[in-house]
């Protein structure tokens, strides 16, 4: 391939490439990313940190209330939680639905 070509094919490749999603910082904790799928699914990733005196059932109970309240605010009304929670001690994925 002639080097004019090779500069083309990189300019073009760079100019195109995707960014990647910065993390939204949330309530402190919480860092999140929000992706809208197709079919009107929505993709949220959260993470958490520790606190002090911390235990691994605060923290999953907290991956859960910001799922629901970030949910409720996106679908005003109701929603449904698709997938099985995909939990670690530190983040969560989860998928929803508006209805």
């Amino acid at each position: 391939m002639s080097p004019l070509a090779q500069l083309l094919c990189l300019c073009t490749s760079v100019a195109f490439a995707p960014v990647p999603q910065m993390s939204q910082e949330a309530w402190g904790i919480m860092r999140y990313t929000h992706e809208e799928l197709s079919r009107g699914r929505h993709l949220l990733r959260i993470s958490t940190t520790d606190l002090i005196l911390d235990t691994q059932a605060w923290q999953r109970g907290r991956l859960h209330a910001f799922a629901r309240d970030f949910a409720d605010r996106t679908c005003p009304g109701r929603y449904v939680f698709l997938d099985k929670d995909r939990l670690t001690q530190y983040a969560g994925q989860f998928v929803f639905v508006c209805r």
